[in-house]
């Protein structure tokens, strides 16, 4: 497919402005992807993207900038994307929060990009700390949930923190399918389903221990 026409020259309008940033996301997404941040060619982004080099460093700066900038705009309304109905036997409710955050995590993109993320960390200035960021406003609804959850009298953990972290792991079997290296494909909707339930069987036992089974 030809690339989209680069831009004249002059101020763009705020929807060819918009249109262009979805562009230029879209083609750092794909060449950081297939190449890392070290291998990608700002070139060949502009040129996906149908805009001058020059112009990607004027917004952007650096590669490293951009990748940010690009994990900034995938960035999601966790409380919307996470949110459940709590008024709902609690195994009920922890089961769909469960297949949320592993639809989230195992989406192909997100999984790959997690994988990048994890490998330029420590290479990229300010990664980490924009990364901190991001886990605790994925973890914030999680929270939110169990703390409602222990409000109407259920849950006997303490730390809603902490016991958000523990189920967040639990139901993406913590850093495994990062460290070991499986697919998208590998981490079927059956397969993710399978995990939640073994997620909520164990973390029901664990803090739940009043809600018993509706299975």
């Amino acid at each position: 497919m030809p690339s989209p026409p680069v831009a004249a020259a002059g101020r763009p309008t705020r929807d060819a402005a918009e249109q262009l940033l979805a562009r230029i996301h879209e083609a750092a997404r794909v060449e950081f992807l297939a190449r890392g941040i070290e291998g990608a060619s700002m070139e060949g982004i502009a040129t996906a993207a149908g805009c001058s080099k020059l112009t990607l460093y004027r917004r952007f700066g650096t590669k490293q900038e951009l990748f940010k900038a690009l994990i900034k705009a995938r960035s999601p309304d966790y409380g919307q994307r996470f949110h459940v109905d709590v008024t709902q036997h609690p195994e009920q409710v922890l089961y769909r929060l469960g297949l949320g955050i592993a639809a989230f995590f195992f989406k192909p993109d997100n999984l790959k990009l997690i994988r990048l993320v994890v490998a330029e960390m420590s290479r990229v200035e300010g990664l980490a700390e924009m990364m901190k960021e991001e886990g605790d406003r994925f973890r914030e609804p999680v929270r939110a949930c169990l703390e409602e959850l222990k409000r109407r009298g259920h849950g006997k953990f303490d730390d809603p923190t902490l016991a958000a972290i523990q189920f967040i792991n639990l139901c993406v079997l913590g850093h495994f399918y990062l460290i070991a290296g499986y697919t998208a494909d590998q981490v079927s909707p059956e397969q993710q389903e399978k995990l939640v339930r073994a997620a909520v069987t164990l973390f029901v036992a664990t803090h739940f221990p009043e809600a018993g089974s509706t299975s």
